[in-house]
């Protein structure tokens, strides 16, 4: 958002619209760019572009900019923002809504395609070795359960996951 003058020609009137059309961005527009998002972020700090300039970045119409944006991989989903938000903007969501976006049109980030490929065949996000057993063991926890991974990979498919990290079944 720094640097770069942007040109009305460049801007998408409609984008607001089409993320306030989503489930996670129906918020969206209540937005009164308080900037009270990115104050109780704990991010925020670190991120070249705060929450509260990619909800402007949406309300201005400014799709490749917020599509394309690092911060909206790199959101903790920590709601901190959502539950200050004096306007009950749900900025966590809006950044699930723009991810799905950014995914579709640009692909998803190599970590996040490898986390998701990981899911998508072992249903699980962290592998479980034996030395993993071993320790839960040692501390009286039961065995890890089997993954119904059937049934995780229709979810997947079904929300097209699936297809953005091209492991569709075939």
């Amino acid at each position: 958002m720094h640097g770069r003058v942007v040109q009305a020609s460049d801007l998408d009137v409609n984008f607001k619209f089409e993320i306030a059309k989503t489930p996670e961005g129906k918020t969206v527009l209540w937005c009164v760019q308080c900037g009270m998002c990115s104050s109780n972020c704990p991010y925020s700090d670190i991120w070249e572009v705060k929450p509260h300039q990619v909800i402007a970045m949406v309300l201005l119409g400014m799709r490749d900019q917020a599509v394309s944006c690092e911060s909206i991989w790199t959101c903790a989903t920590c709601f901190m923002c959502a539950e200050r938000c004096p306007q009950g903007v749900e900025i966590a969501n809006v950044m699930f809504a723009l991810k799905n976006i950014a995914a579709r049109e640009r692909g998803m980030p190599e970590g996040y395609k490898l986390f998701s490929q990981q899911v998508y065949e072992t249903g699980r996000a962290a592998e479980i070795t034996v030395l993993r057993e071993r320790e839960r063991s040692k501390m009286g926890l039961p065995t890890v359960s089997r993954v119904k991974i059937e049934s995780i990979r229709k979810l997947l498919e079904r929300t097209n996951l699936s297809e953005l990290i091209n492991m569709k079944e075939g």
